[in-house]
């Protein structure tokens, strides 16, 4: 059984990310911010054909170059394709979708910069033997590593890049600028057995905040609304809920209507019954409505 390791934010890379702002197409001029990145599976191929951006390939994992992410050089940009970007962007945002995946900020030239990627979007994982890939280029990773990652790992992982921009879904930006010039010699683990083990839980945390964004958007308003969320999910697996869809509805059924939720008898003979026979959660839940899970939360006000 996974042991859950809590701790404040505040201590970590998420206390520094500023308030979200909206696009800002000054952000796309010289000087602002010299790299941007971009995944093709998010980007038609007639929209981003020519910009010329560089395929961030690593050692060990073999996928073909249009599953890969690609860095733009925004200095590189003539004026007019700079003028075309900000068009696109503009059409995409409309369309609810981010174009650019972050803007990066870096002194660092080109090379060094594709040369930091190919060694940091591969890591080791603790108990394995081979490579596994990080998609912290993806906005929905990067999010959650800013509360998962200590200070000095994220500097690591940041390398040569002084500040990394990247957007929410509601279409603001978030800014992390790096902590300190970090030793790139050092070629240590950059997350833990139980940092992976987050990893692994995170397309399930991504559609449970996807779901309450929706329902009752102030439970995913924060980076601890985030980390509660994943302690959750801990949760769910601990107690023997089998499928990642059982324990997301168990997660979001406790930050949408009460955090103990599941101490309420009716609730505790549901989650017993699926771990006894093995069965669906999602299933013994399908006669319940948001009424009756909020009368279940006000009878555990009144008890506590």
């Amino acid at each position: 059984m996974e042991r859950q390791t809590t701790f404040s934010t505040q201590c970590r890379p998420a206390a520094r990310v500023g308030a979200s702002k909206p696009f800002d197409l000054d952000w796309l001029q010289p000087g602002k911010h010299r790299y941007a990145l971009l995944n093709p599976l998010h980007v038609a191929s007639s929209d981003r054909d020519d910009l010329d951006g560089r395929t961030l390939r690593t050692p060990s994992v073999k996928v073909r170059d249009p599953l890969l992410p690609q860095l733009i050089c925004l200095e590189a940009l003539s004026l007019t394709q700079r003028e075309h970007l900000a068009q696109r962007i503009e059409q995409y945002a409309k369309r609810g979708r981010a174009f650019l995946s972050a803007l990066l900020q870096s002194d660092a030239d080109t090379e060094e910069i594709v040369e930091h990627f190919r060694f940091t979007l591969e890591q080791a994982r603790p108990g394995s033997r081979r490579r596994w890939w990080l998609r912290y280029y993806d906005p929905r990773v990067f999010r959650h590593l800013c509360w998962l990652l200590e200070t000095a790992s994220m500097d690591r992982l940041l390398g040569p890049i002084t500040c990394w921009r990247w957007p929410d879904q509601h279409g603001k930006w978030h800014a992390l600028a790096r902590n300190e010039v970090p030793d790139l010699a050092i070629r240590v683990p950059l997350l833990s057995a139980v940092q992976w083990s987050c990893i692994d839980r995170m397309a399930s945390l991504n559609a449970v905040i996807d779901r309450l964004a929706m329902l009752k958007p102030e439970a995913v308003a924060s980076f601890d609304a985030y980390q509660a969320l994943d302690g959750l999910l801990v949760q769910a697996q601990q107690i023997g809920l089998a499928t990642a869809e059982d324990c997301q509805l168990y997660a979001e059924q406790a930050a949408r209507f009460h955090p103990h939720i599941h101490d309420h008898p009716e609730m505790r003979r549901r989650l017993d019954q699926t771990v006894e026979t093995q069965g669906s959660y999602i299933r013994r839940c399908e006669d319940l409505s948001a009424q009756s899970l909020l009368a279940m939360a006000r009878e555990l006000e009144t008890i506590t």
